[in-house]
């Protein structure tokens, strides 16, 4: 979790700046591959009674090709806007829930090695980039 004070975020803005492992931010092995510590810079302000987070996160994603099953990984950055209206019995908004949310909804379902990538041998499971299958 990110939890930021309400209090903390003023009109002249917080700036945040954070590298947290992914279980900092509720993620799982089972979500999202990710492969390094996901560094976490945002810019909030207040603005009357909505706290405006401008974020930009960084990490490397680990992928499998859906193909040939090769194990890939990319170092990925996104940036993210994010509005929390808050009330006077606010105290905390939660930014690292917001970030799961929106890696989880960017995670490709399929993703290719290559374009022309040829696969496995649906018989003998030799990675066809690799090797030339050998069954008849």
């Amino acid at each position: 979790m990110i939890k930021i004070s309400v209090r903390d975020v003023t009109s002249n803005g917080l700036n945040i700046d954070q590298s947290i492992p992914k279980e900092g931010i509720g993620l799982s092995d089972e979500e999202v591959d990710i492969r390094s510590l996901v560094s976490v810079k945002a810019r909030l302000q207040k603005v009357d009674n909505t706290i405006i987070a401008k974020t930009h996160v960084k990490a490397e994603f680990g992928y499998l090709c859906a193909r040939c099953l090769e194990e890939l990984s990319s170092t990925e950055e996104r940036d993210y806007q994010f509005d929390f209206e808050i009330d006077p019995t606010s105290e905390y908004i939660d930014l690292g829930e917001e970030i799961r949310q929106e890696i989880i909804m960017a995670n490709p379902a399929r993703i290719l090695c290559s374009k022309d990538c040829k696969g496995i041998c649906p018989k003998c499971g030799a990675n066809l980039n690799k090797e030339q299958c050998k069954c008849k």
